[in-house]
């Protein structure tokens, strides 16, 4: 089980700037053929955030957007690529008993999923958090004011999730059996249910940073998820061939990061990103040789605070 470990608010600054590279990287053409092009996103740029936590909206405005700039309301592209990972094969995390739940060893078993090795050793890396960073003069409001979790098979499914500071997660469980889902930072003075015959719960981050979402009845030790809360919409997690895609990124010379909670490293690659067009980049993360444990993750880059 992770320890516990607060982010303070007082570290919680602009998101534009991407973290310090602690890990190579790799990147293919950033420009693809023009057959891969954007779908145009639906409707009209919002000007103000999502705020869909029970905070004031200037709360929120407060971390998102401080400096309040104008919100981004010129041409878009999208960025799609692959999280790939060398080094040290994922370690059998000890002391967990699946014996009830042998579909969760596949999520929860190892210190981080990941795919089979290609020509080059590397391997596919689920579960990355991936973000385009640089840009400036602007903000990037969100659009979207809910993320949802699911458990079908007596496990979250899946160990990370990315969001943007007011939104909020909405867990659902198509289970019999109960779920609490609870943020280990958080204090809550009730428990909240979820079940087969429940409406989703409704959980808020009540400030940027990183969370340790668990199932607080204990029914489910082994499940947990790593969720950051960012100060830009523009970031994804990586399915289990890597796969990432983020839409809505604006035109110009920008970069993309990755970063893997379980190992604790980083990977960065420039792109220049061009209007409706989908740029492709590469990212390879270098685990260490020494493990760095099953533990909170405590070099958290500015991005996410």
């Amino acid at each position: 089980m992770r320890g516990v470990r607060f982010i303070s608010a007082a570290i919680a600054a602009v998101a534009l700037a991407p973290f310090a590279l602690l890990a190579c990287h790799g990147r293919s053409s950033s420009n693809v053929d023009a057959a891969a092009t954007v779908s145009p996103q639906a409707g009209p740029p919002p000007s103000a955030p999502a705020n869909a936590i029970p905070v004031p909206l200037a709360s929120v405005e407060k971390y998102v957007n401080p400096q309040k700039l104008p919100a981004y309301d010129g041409p878009t592209g999208s960025v799609e690529g692959t999280v790939r990972i060398d080094g040290p094969e994922p370690r059998n995390l000890p002391g967990r008993d699946f014996a009830k739940c042998p579909a969760a060893a596949d999520v929860y078993g190892k210190s981080y999923r990941e795919g089979p090795p290609g020509p080059d050793g590397t391997r596919p890396l689920g579960d990355a958090l991936v973000a385009v960073t640089g840009y400036s003069g602007f903000y990037i409001p969100e659009r979207k004011e809910a993320v949802p979790v699911t458990v079908n098979d007596c496990a979250m499914g899946i160990r990370t999730v990315a969001m943007t500071f007011g939104q909020r997660i909405e867990f659902a469980s198509k289970l019999h059996e109960i779920f609490v889902p609870t943020f280990t930072q958080v204090g809550s003075p009730a428990l909240m249910i979820s079940n087969s015959l429940t409406e989703p719960v409704k959980l808020y981050p009540p400030r940027p940073g990183y969370f340790t979402l668990l199932d607080g009845s204990q029914s489910h030790p082994y499940a947990s998820i790593d969720v950051y809360a960012l100060l830009h919409p523009l970031h994804a997690v990586t399915d289990l061939q890597g796969h990432f895609r983020i839409d809505g990124v604006p035109v110009g010379k920008l970069k993309v990061d990755a970063r893997l909670a379980a190992v604790q490293r980083n990977a960065v690659a420039d792109v220049e990103v061009h209007a409706g067009v989908v740029e492709h980049v590469d990212l390879v993360i270098h685990a260490p040789t020494v493990p760095a444990g099953f533990l909170p993750d405590g070099g958290v880059p500015k991005w996410v605070k």
